[in-house]
C-alpha cells in the first residue's frame, strides 16, 4: 500500500508540474511518511436513516485507498450540486480519496474530498481504508513553486500533528476544519 501511494504522489507531482518527489518530501520523504490500516465493520441497521455509519468529513491526512466491501455500497461523496451521491463499488478496485494535507500543498488545485459512510438495513459491510499521512512535525502550507501573485497561498502553515490536534479539539464539522485554516488575505 505505502508503494502504491508513493507512486500516486508521483503522478500528482507531475500533474501539477513539478518533479516527481515534490509531494513526497513535503511530506518528509519516503522514509518518514506514515501509514496506517483501519478494518471497518458495518452491522446491518433495520432503520438506516436514524443514523450514518461515519458523519460527514474530510481525511485530515494526505491519501486514502478504500477497499470497498463489493456487494455493499456505502460510501456517499458529497457532490457539487450538494447532493449524496453513493459510489457503487466495483470488482478489484480501490477508491482513492485525496486527504486535507495535499489540498493544503497543491494550494486548493487538489480538493479533499468529502464523504460519509451510509449503513445498510439488510446487509452487514467490510471495508479497509489505508491512511497515508505526512510526518507528524514537517510543516505543511502550500508549496512555493504553485503559489504565485496571482494565486497567492492559501492556507497557513501547520503540521500534520498540530492539524489532527485542532480537528480532535472541534469534533466532527464536516470539511469546516480546512477551510478555518485559510490564510486571512
Amino acid at each position: 500500500m505505502v508503494k502504491l501511494c508513493e507512486k500516486l504522489m508521483k503522478i500528482l507531482s507531475k500533474n501539477l508540474g513539478l518533479q516527481e518527489d515534490r509531494l513526497q518530501n513535503a511530506f518528509g520523504g519516503k522514509e518518514e511518511s506514515g501509514g496506517c490500516l483501519r478494518v471497518n465493520y458495518y452491522p446491518k441497521c433495520p432503520q438506516p436513516e436514524l443514523t450514518l455509519g461515519i458523519s460527514p468529513h474530510s481525511d485530515p491526512g494526505g491519501l486514502t485507498i478504500l477497499l470497498p466491501d463489493e456487494q455493499v455500497a456505502g460510501l456517499q461523496v458529497r457532490g457539487s450540486d450538494d447532493v449524496w451521491i453513493t459510489v457503487e463499488p466495483a470488482p478489484h478496485a480501490f477508491i482513492v480519496n485525496i486527504g486535507d494535507q495535499i489540498q493544503m500543498l497543491s494550494n486548493s488545485i487538489y480538493k479533499s474530498v468529502e464523504h460519509r459512510v451510509i449503513v445498510s438495513p439488510a446487509n452487514e459491510r467490510l471495508s479497509l481504508a489505508f491512511f497515508y499521512n505526512p510526518k507528524g512535525n514537517v510543516p505543511i502550507e502550500p508549496l512555493k513553486e504553485i503559489v504565485t501573485v496571482d494565486s497567492p497561498a492559501l492556507y497557513s502553515s501547520t503540521t500534520y500533528d498540530r492539524y489532527r490536534q485542532f480537528i480532535r479539539t472541534q469534533g466532527p464539522r464536516s470539511k469546516c476544519h480546512i477551510d478555518e485554516l485559510k490564510s486571512p488575505r
